[in-house]
């Protein structure tokens, strides 16, 4: 269960936001810095679904980084030291002694790689999505200046194309969530002033300093090229690096399974679901899927013979795996064949 939102204080005074879900151990999932949360499990089902199966291995620690959501907006230090000073307060306020982070790809990499440089004995397990010393390569992308000016002259528009930019285009539903969610975590002069110090946070020189067990995941189609991830997975010592299908950001958007098959090896939970009898509460429309699936169909094959877009499928699939427990394809055929639900292609 959910606990009501609690409050640290910083070094310097800003009092920063958090909650936690669940028991066992500690798993300190990052907002994507300069950015908080987005939109959570209130409005988009994969969220849920996400946080409800980390909060069943352990305890899932989630916190507003400093100028977002209901931590102190009206703030000014923006910087590195800022940033590691948050995961500070909430870690103390806490009292944890080891615990996991999980850093998504943006600023909350550097920072994540700067707070473990800092504390080594108190990380545990370091989970880095998409990983990059720096975000120098985000801001100059093509059109990315042009799409930050819209900061101050229209808003609602600058949440509305960053939020595509950033998850590669998703459907019309999830996009306009995301956005709005954005705007009110959010204000435009926090979000301005946060990329303009970004400019100068880079931390390739930490990366052998190091010592925490490391593991990189990348997504194979991702807006963000492999040379980035390889850089830090080669950087840091005993470093993995680990690729997982799809382009979405959102690792809860797209076959999260792997994303969470892939941490679930790497920390060492085992907390594999029970068995599931009988057709694990799928529904007519994911029964439809999960029998093509157990016949080899790709999520395109499937959207085609359903006609359904290839996004939604994926979103079925994801769902057909949390209900039966599965974590990928062949476990899935096998769950079909053991229960029925499908003949033997």
């Amino acid at each position: 269960m959910e606990k009501p939102t609690q409050y640290a204080r910083t070094s310097d005074e800003v009092k920063i936001a958090f909650t936690t879900k669940g028991t066992g151990t500690p798993y300190l999932e990052m907002p994507p810095i300069p950015f908080g949360h987005g939109a959570g499990p209130a409005e988009i089902a994969e969220w849920q679904t996400w946080d409800a199966e980390i909060s069943r291995r352990g305890t899932l620690v989630m916190y507003d980084c400093r100028g977002t959501g209901m931590s102190d907006r009206d703030v000014t230090d923006f910087s590195l030291d800022g940033w590691v000073r948050d995961i500070e307060a909430v870690a103390d306020a806490l009292r944890l002694e080891t615990f996991v982070i999980f850093a998504p790809d943006s600023l909350a990499v550097p920072t994540a790689i700067a707070y473990a440089t800092q504390h080594p004995g108190r990380v545990s397990h370091l989970v880095l999505w998409q990983a990059h010393p720096h975000i120098k390569h985000l801001l100059g992308q093509p059109g990315f200046a042009t799409v930050l000016e819209l900061i101050d002259r229209d808003w609602k528009l600058f949440s509305e194309v960053l939020v595509q930019l950033m998850e590669g285009f998703l459907d019309p539903e999830t996009a306009q969530k995301e956005a709005a969610m954005m705007r009110e975590l959010h204000t435009p002069h926090g979000l301005k002033a946060a990329f303009q110090a970004a400019k100068d946070i880079d931390v390739t020189d930490l990366l052998p300093q190091v010592t925490t067990q490391t593991l990189v995941l990348h997504r194979r189609e991702g807006r963000q090229e492999l040379s980035e991830s390889m850089t830090v997975a080669s950087g840091i010592p005993g470093a993995g690096l680990t690729i997982v299908e799809g382009s979405a950001f959102g690792w809860a958007l797209q076959h999260p399974e792997e994303v969470l098959q892939a941490i679930d090896e790497f920390v060492g939970w085992n907390n594999a679901p029970e068995k599931v009898i009988g057709d694990g509460n799928l529904s007519p429309r994911e029964l439809e899927v999960l029998g093509l699936l157990v016949m080899g169909r790709s999520a395109r094959e499937i959207g085609a013979e359903l006609v359904l877009g290839t996004r939604t499928v994926e979103r079925h699939i994801s769902n057909i795996y949390r209900k039966i427990g599965a974590h990928n394809r062949a476990q899935a055929t096998a769950f079909a064949l053991d229960n029925g639900l499908t003949e033997r292609p």
